[in-house]
């Protein structure tokens, strides 16, 4: 996703050259990604030509919102309350900065509810 973000409309060949400037990856894999990600309405593909184009249908803040209430939810139904009591010890381990942004966040949602 983020070399699609970055690129803002690129092609599965323009998204494996810049992955294999790191790693060796197979076209095929690249492809399957690229569907994946197309299936969960991530992406978007347009035919320009004999060529398909994908763009982002959703911002990186949204993605990373999604993936973390993700992780979130999977982590909690998992592990339960040790989960809840882990994650609540380890604010205090966050800048002074963060804390207060995330406790303001709690707050704000308490008294939405």
């Amino acid at each position: 996703m983020d070399i699609i973000w970055l690129c803002k409309e690129c092609t599965i060949r323009d998204v494996l050259t810049e992955i294999s400037k790191k790693r060796k990856i197979a076209y095929t894999t690249v492809s399957t990604i690229i569907q994946r990600l197309e299936d969960k309405g991530f992406i978007a593909k347009n035919q320009k030509g004999i060529a398909y184009f994908y763009n982002p249908k959703i911002s990186k803040e949204s993605y990373s919102k999604r993936v973390a209430k993700s992780f979130l939810k999977n982590f909690v139904n998992s592990f339960g309350d040790t989960a809840i009591s882990s994650f609540a010890e380890s604010i205090d381990t966050l800048p002074k900065k963060k804390k207060d942004y995330f406790l303001e966040l709690l707050d704000e949602y308490g008294k939405n509810k």
